[in-house]
């Protein structure tokens, strides 16, 4: 089994620090895949994913979110993170990796779990042919809605009077976080999205239904878009559904 390096880099958004780290074996295709984690999470939620990605010659790139995460190594705290500053951080670390001699860059595939996947897709929806693939797991698709109803996760409010109703419960989120998502379009974006995506969803995931993926399947104009459903998985995998999960990303690879 090809031994795995880690080696960790840098980048500046707006003066905050992004903190990554990249993987790649000795002997690679310099093919970048660039991975976001999900909402409160930090990259080391992605590592699994990341190693054994990296141990198939791909060069992968994991960073946290500046104010997005729990023992973040980023910059920032949660009162500065929202949906916009989240697309920014991925654009400023993929920008990051354009600068490396040894990728291709014209191959480029992001990866993202739940808050990050949605994210991705905004970045794939404005970044267009500049993105090869993209692989997304669980995506928070729900994420407008939930704003729309006045509730994300913990987090409540009335969305018509969000200044004022705003109500953090453990973190100090911004009321900025649900302005930046309630006036997302999601399909919309997954329309403007040349690449092919894979979405990888588990049918008793109660924290965003799995008809949100169904529908971003449907919107999808690329004919190579591909839905894979775990039986049994929720908001996360455990050890059996992730192989499960990456079988289904080494085939859409290929």
């Amino acid at each position: 089994m090809p031994k795995v390096q880690r080696r960790s880099y840098s980048c500046k958004r707006n003066g905050f620090v992004i903190r990554g780290m990249e993987y790649k074996a000795e002997k690679n295709t310099g093919i970048p895949v660039i991975m976001s984690h999900a909402f409160l999470m930090n990259q080391k939620v992605m590592k699994k994913y990341a190693v054994e990605l990296a141990r198939q010659g791909y060069v992968v790139f994991t960073y946290d979110f500046c104010g997005g995460a729990i023992f973040s190594k980023s910059d920032g705290d949660f009162s500065d993170m929202t949906i916009d500053t989240e697309k920014e951080d991925l654009i400023c670390v993929i920008n990051y990796v354009k600068t490396l001699n040894d990728i291709d860059i014209r191959r480029l595939i992001l990866f993202g779990a739940s808050q990050g996947g949605f994210v991705s897709c905004l970045v794939a929806a404005e970044l267009k042919e500049k993105i090869d693939k993209l692989v997304l797991i669980y995506p928070a698709f729900c994420i407008p809605d939930d704003a729309k109803k006045g509730k994300m996760m913990t987090i409540e409010f009335d969305p018509e009077n969000i200044e004022q109703t705003f109500k953090r419960k453990m973190f100090k989120l911004s009321p900025e976080y649900p302005k930046s998502a309630i006036r997302i379009d999601i399909y919309e974006e997954i329309k403007k999205i040349s690449c092919p995506m894979l979405i990888i969803h588990g049918d008793q995931d109660k924290i965003v239904d799995l008809g949100y993926a169904q529908k971003a399947l449907e919107t999808s104009k690329n004919e190579r878009s591909d839905l894979k459903i775990i039986e049994g998985a929720g908001h996360g995998f455990n050890r059996k559904q992730f192989k499960t999960a990456m079988k289904y990303v080494f085939d859409y690879f290929i």
